[in-house]
């Protein structure tokens, strides 16, 4: 899984730069930025699938990584640490947001095999047996005490650690997701060059 660093933000802005692109007439300027937007963005088109949310959430991830990027190197506004904070955030989140790094996270925390048992007179079926080799439920619920407070709360005590370690992970994704989302409600209309 990938993790955003935030970027080093330049001493000048891109008010005392001119460059050769700077002098060219704006109708080439326009070609030539749709030209590099499209090289850009075809790696990102040709993987992308219109199967679920996680290619929806890759290409949300671009645009907020090519627009920070942007924003960073140009250094016009007097807040760009913030919203090169605030990207960098919101990036990591859809990493995991999309990675479903929270709802995975708890099989880290146990580990089981799987065996396959012949069921008699079942014309060649099988029952499968998961038999559990370690577990660390209480180190995973430790780690997240206020996740499991707050299932608890909602859905009750729990007898089954296995079964409460997995409604602290869907709880946690959701959590990801509902902060991903507040911050582009808030933040989003003020990153803009």
């Amino acid at each position: 899984m990938k993790t955003y660093k935030p970027l080093p933000i330049p001493k000048d802005s891109a008010w005392e730069r001119t460059t050769l692109f700077d002098r060219l007439h704006w109708r080439i300027r326009y070609f030539l930025t749709g030209c590099r937007n499209l090289i850009k963005w075809a790696p990102t088109i040709y993987h992308d699938r219109d199967w679920d949310a996680h290619f929806i959430l890759k290409m949300l991830q671009k645009k907020i990584e090519f627009q920070r990027e942007e924003l960073v190197n140009a250094n016009r506004h007097m807040r760009i640490e913030l919203y090169n904070r605030d990207m960098t955030l919101v990036l990591n989140l859809l990493e995991r947001v999309r990675e479903e790094y929270y709802n995975l996270e708890c099989m880290d925390y146990w580990d089981s095999d799987i065996i396959f048992n012949d069921i008699s007179n079942s014309g060649g079926h099988k029952l499968a047996d998961i038999v559990e080799k370690w577990e660390k439920y209480d180190e995973f619920l430790l780690k997240y005490s206020s996740s499991v407070r707050a299932v608890i709360k909602e859905h009750g005590e729990q007898d089954d650690k296995q079964r409460l370690c997995l409604m602290v992970s869907r709880y946690n994704h959701k959590k990801a997701n509902k902060l991903l989302f507040r911050i582009l409600e808030e933040r989003l209309t003020f990153w803009w060059d």
